[in-house]
């Protein structure tokens, strides 16, 4: 059965989101950018140009939707979440905000909503195998490596930035949080850089960033849990 899902923010994940989703259901992609509005609109999908800080436009997209997916930028992210939960809609988001999403659980489970949240690769994938190992066996270390790897490598970061500019450098700027033995454990991001051979890729570094986010929570029984970006 189709639903009628609307994706906020059609920049690069967003826009990707959209396509994939527009095979099966009736998407409708919201953005203020018009040229990536004009770009979803060349595949088919229905597209409106709003601002999304605007609670008054998410009123009126809830009352079409059956489904939101939130891909705003992170700094938009929690906010916009919260006025979904609000509506009394689903939402799934990817936006990777910077506050704790659990501030917002109880308000879900007051409206009866479910929020997904930090549904990306990582975070996201990555809790999905955890959680999935998690029912099949005793979990004693988890060692997450993540990246933005371009098939060429240019120079001077040798890095594809697959999301917003601004949430990348907020990422690689906000302190790592991880546990050992146990003990959660706050560190700067860019720390304890290590040299790790991974096939065709070649050398690359690793080094503390802070992806674990939920897990922290909901995997704190793990003793030990680290996220490091390659």
């Amino acid at each position: 059965m189709k639903k009628k899902i609307t994706v906020l923010g059609a920049g690069l994940v967003g826009s990707a989101i959209a396509r994939d989703l527009s095979s099966q259901h009736d998407v409708l992609s919201v953005d203020i950018n018009s040229e990536a509005l004009a770009y979803l609109s060349s595949f088919g999908i229905k597209t409106k140009k709003a601002d999304l800080s605007d609670a008054t436009v998410l009123k009126n997209l809830a009352e079409t939707t059956d489904l939101f997916i939130g891909a705003v930028p992170g700094f938009m992210g929690y906010k916009t979440v919260e006025h979904i939960i609000n509506l009394g809609k689903n939402i799934v988001d990817i936006s990777f905000f910077p506050e704790d999403a659990f501030g917002l659980d109880q308000l879900a489970k007051d409206k009866g909503v479910i929020a997904v949240v930090d549904c990306g690769v990582a975070p996201g994938m990555g809790n999905v195998i955890l959680g999935y190992e998690n029912t099949r066996m005793k979990i004693d270390s988890y060692d997450c490596r993540v990246g933005g790897l371009p098939i060429v490598r240019t120079w001077p970061y040798e890095y594809k930035a697959v999301f917003s500019p601004r949430d990348v450098i907020e990422e690689y700027t906000r302190p790592a949080r991880y546990i050992v033995n146990g003990q959660l454990v706050t560190k700067e991001a860019l720390t304890d850089v290590e040299n790790a051979e991974y096939g065709k890729a070649g050398t690359l570094e690793s080094w503390n960033s802070d992806g674990l986010r939920s897990l922290l929570k909901t995997m704190a029984h793990i003793p030990n849990l680290i996220e490091k970006t390659l």
